[in-house]
């Protein structure tokens, strides 16, 4: 009775014996984590009433080679979300992702806490950190020379 973890960019992937958790939720499985793998860290913060992710960091006591085999020297790698009141443009949050046992995606709310979703036996969890742009940015100026003036002005139209 395992469930497959992983975090996308701090290069952490592991197995999670469901038996020794107390409970089946993504929450609790990263608690279960952060209590047994001295290497594995993460914070949280509440935001709107839901708790979200914070951080997530692994400490790699040796050197390793990623997946596509580029080696990486040990130390501590840790990502961080900048979802902040005002919210900053762009902004960086945290998003898991759930699969079941034949690595079909299992729909996931938007706004359903981590604490609350619930995982299975041969399912996986895959966290990864994206960068959201809420409106243009400074580039924006700065693509526009690249866009013919044809389809500048379909876009100021739209």
């Amino acid at each position: 009775m395992a469930v497959s973890f992983s975090v996308v960019g701090v290069f952490y992937s592991t197995q999670v014996d469901l038996t020794k958790v107390q409970g089946n939720t993504v929450g609790e499985i990263m608690q279960y984590l952060f209590r047994v793998d001295p290497s594995f860290y993460y914070t949280s913060i509440v935001f709107d009433q839901n708790t979200i992710v914070n951080s997530i960091g692994i400490n790699h006591l040796k050197p390793f080679k990623g997946r596509t085999g580029i080696p990486y020297p040990a130390g501590f790698y840790r990502l961080a979300q900048s979802f902040t009141d005002p919210t900053p443009n762009p902004y960086s949050v945290w998003q898991y992702y759930l699969a079941d046992q034949n690595g079909i995606r299992k729909p996931v709310q938007g706004n359903y806490s981590f604490t609350k979703a619930t995982v299975q036996d041969g399912w996986s969890i895959v966290w990864r950190l994206v960068t959201i742009c809420n409106a243009p940015n400074t580039l924006a100026k700065r693509m526009r020379k690249l866009i013919p003036a044809d389809q500048q002005k379909a876009l100021e139209l739209a």
